[in-house]
């Protein structure tokens, strides 16, 4: 009877779930945030299916079923401008325009293939959960609705302020900026003023402009069954965000939100040996430069291009380039080149001094996690509050690439190079960052169980969801209180009136 009971313990202990995991960015500085939930979702014995335009092919994952969308969404990210309308340079509210059109255009793509529409159409689909990559667009939420299960959200990033709003979770402009605005901190009344601005606009446009189309393209597909899309991203049942105590303001997040951090770095490995080659006999240092996956050296403008080439070869160290093509014209002799470099594994070298970065979050992470100091050069989306964040901490220098000189650059890799604390400093921030009670993945897994096992956590939503913006700022409290005070104040201008005509008129009747 004894073996029966601990059999029955151990079968529910290890009873797997169905869940459907929807990727749809096609940008690997995205996609390897959440590589590390599905091996660990696969290998406690989950069945998971996965649509992402980065597939990880791994036959050792015996429970990993993974749809290939990369034809249909890089095939929507080449026709598009996406370097351009993210540029720092563009104004916020045309950003968040054209990126939600471009998400439109990706979200469709995901829902037309022919493999995903036999999940979603098919009669034979079960899953006991739902996890989607939530950035800006909430269509593909939608799915969770279709079947009736829970839904997480998953974001290599901190959250859109549409996201924070549609889960109630607390986001005074004066006090948190929006992830595509350069504010931090304490702002100062012109950036609070511009922050209340986006924040009424964003309002408008969400409800008016962008929602409603999310809610239309996910009616095209999954019928008309479904509850608003609002009101689907609402009962979200779990937000999982790659954040961090540096590069995000403490605060007040629901119960629902999770912090990830550093979910992708993994152990050093050895490196191929001419890469390790060139590293061990850099004796006097190395630089290492890349844009990250989405910016491209090969993509820089050809004065960028020159003004770095000029600056490395007057530098007394090594450089190493990831640069997207077989030969770089006029490559100095200290720069080697690379299509691809295994970042993490050239970061934990020991001679690699300093880390010039376009500053994504996903570099940063590695970068920190390696102790390695750095010069950043920011180009799109959060890149330059990145930036800003690091410099105030001591860990990084900032530049600005449009205006960029020779000298200019030389500088900031000396002085990040010679002076120590950026080194320090960046230690510092490692030691924080990793200072849990759990990993960051360990932790992650947990709360996604812990949906599966209650269905949902209506019992952690926030009243805060339920709120509209105009009970959430009082709107309809203020204006009573003005009305109450206008009245007041009118009730007392009439009766003073009355009585100084009652006095004087009296007077003026007793001298006729």
């Amino acid at each position: 009877m004894e073996l029966v009971v601990i059999f029955l313990l151990i079968w529910k202990f290890v009873e797997s779930a169905r869940i459907l995991c929807i990727f749809q960015c096609p940008s690997y500085s995205h996609q390897i945030v959440f590589q590390p939930v599905l091996k660990e979702l696969s290998s406690r014995g989950h069945k998971v299916t996965v649509v992402t335009p980065i597939p990880m092919k791994d036959a050792s994952l015996m429970n990993l079923t993974e749809i290939d969308v990369s034809k249909s969404t890089y095939s929507v990210m080449q026709g598009s401008d996406y370097l351009n309308f993210l540029s720092k340079e563009q104004p916020v509210y045309l950003k968040i325009r054209k990126l939600f059109e471009w998400y439109h255009q990706i979200d469709e793509a995901v829902l037309s293939e022919e493999k995903f529409i036999h999940i979603y159409n098919g009669t034979s689909a079960r899953f006991d959960l739902v996890i989607a990559q939530s950035f800006l667009s909430p269509t593909l939420h939608a799915v969770a609705a279709k079947f009736q299960v829970p839904l997480v959200g998953i974001s290599s990033l901190g959250a859109y302020i549409g996201v924070h709003y549609a889960i109630g979770n607390p986001h005074p402009p004066s006090i948190y900026s929006e992830s595509f605005l350069p504010y931090h901190g304490r702002m100062s009344f012109s950036e609070r003023f511009k922050s209340t601005l986006y924040y009424i606009w964003s309002r408008y446009y969400l409800n008016f402009e962008a929602l409603p189309k999310c809610d239309q393209i996910a009616r095209k597909y999954l019928g008309n069954d479904i509850p608003y899309i609002q009101d689907i991203e609402k009962n979200m049942s779990l937000l999982l965000l790659t954040t961090n105590p540096i590069l995000y303001e403490p605060r007040p997040n629901v119960p629902t939100v999770i912090s990830m951090e550093q979910m992708h770095i993994k152990p050093v490995k050895p490196l191929p040996k001419d890469l390790k080659q060139f590293l061990d006999n850099a004796k006097e240092g190395v630089v290492y430069f890349s844009l990250g996956s989405n910016v491209k050296s090969i993509n820089i403008p050809e004065k960028l291009r020159k003004v770095l080439i000029e600056a490395f070869a007057e530098l007394p160290y090594k450089v190493l380039w990831k640069f997207e093509a077989d030969d770089l014209p006029g490559k100095p002799e200290n720069v080697l080149i690379g299509k691809w470099i295994p970042q993490q594994d050239v970061l934990a070298h020991p001679n690699v001094k300093v880390f010039v970065t376009q500053c994504g979050l996903q570099s940063v992470e590695e970068a920190v996690a390696r102790g390695v100091p750095m010069v950043g050069m920011p180009f799109i989306a959060d890149q330059t509050r990145n930036i800003q964040r690091l410099s105030e901490e001591g860990a990084a220098v900032g530049l600005e690439h449009t205006t960029l000189t020779k000298e200019e650059f030389k500088n900031a890799i000396f002085e990040v190079v010679n002076n120590p604390k950026y080194k320090q400093n960046v230690k510092r921030l490692g030691e924080i960052w990793v200072d849990h009670p759990l990993p960051s993945l360990n932790r992650t897994i947990w709360w996604i169980e812990y949906v599966i096992r209650h269905k949902g956590t209506k019992h952690l939503r926030s009243p805060t969801a339920d709120v509209s913006w105009f009970e959430y700022l009082l709107i309809d409290v203020i204006l009573v209180l003005l009305t109450i005070v206008s009245l007041a104040l009118f009730i007392l201008y009439v009766a003073i009136k009355f009585i100084l005509r009652m006095i004087f008129g009296g007077r003026k009747l007793k001298q006729n």
